[in-house]
């Protein structure tokens, strides 16, 4: 079958979180301190590793959890405190360098949709660097009840907009959440191996994406190997 959609991740792909990452961490770190005397920079980087290579589909809860396991109110209230305080500091989503270009050269030979984690917001910015014609389906996270990694999050986009697995493509940049629930239902995967997940491992062989990448320039050339 044809390959006729490309389906991109919201975080990471198109959205650069290199910033986001820094804000959630200068938090945790904070946050952890009032526990965790000594606790440091350093030792958040360590325990965002083990999240990764444990596969945990939620890292931030991880570090909490981690030092919290055994105060489950103490765990809540910290974890609260570390998304109240990430909405008041986040800064606004930017586009990665080269997704723009890469968007446009992608739209050429394929319907181009939304696989993410993020909602309307996603759409505002691909507006405003006059992206978001490049998009056949305008679907986003505040559509669906469920998320990554439920395999199921992709069939209903899939769905949605009309597409069968066998001709789409999942482009993310986390084997846990992009690469294994695309796989699971039928899609061709490409990895782009950079933020926090850069390191992650395959565990078994279905594990592998068709294709990875360490940079986001080449990604429609990447994805026309597919073919």
């Amino acid at each position: 079958m044809d390959l006729t959609a490309v389906f991109l991740d919201a975080g990471g792909v198109i959205i650069d979180e290199t910033d986001h990452e820094r804000i959630r961490a200068e938090i945790t770190v904070e946050l952890l301190r009032s526990v965790v005397a000594d606790y440091k920079m350093a030792n958040y980087w360590s325990d965002v590793e083990d999240a990764v290579r444990a596969y945990c589909p939620e890292v931030y809860q991880y570090v909490f959890f981690k030092y919290l396991k055994h105060d489950a109110s103490l765990f809540q209230k910290l974890y609260s405190n570390h998304q109240a305080l990430w909405q008041e500091r986040r800064s606004p989503p930017a586009l990665n360098e080269a997704i723009a270009d890469e968007i446009r050269q992608l739209s050429h030979n394929f319907r181009i949709g939304i696989a993410g984690q993020y909602g309307v917001e996603i759409l505002a910015l691909l507006e405003k660097h006059r992206l978001l014609d490049c998009f056949a389906w305008r679907v986003t996270q505040d559509d669906f009840t469920i998320t990554k990694p439920d395999p199921r999050y992709l069939d209903r986009i899939l769905a949605a907009c009309g597409v069968s697995p066998g001709e789409a493509v999942m482009v993310g940049d986390r084997i846990d959440k992009d690469v294994v629930p695309a796989r699971q239902v039928g899609m061709k995967t490409v990895l782009i191996r950079r933020g926090i997940h850069k390191n992650q491992k395959p565990r078994i062989p279905s594990d592998r994406p068709d294709v990875e990448l360490t940079q986001i320039a080449g990604l429609a050339a990447a994805v026309a190997t597919l073919q």
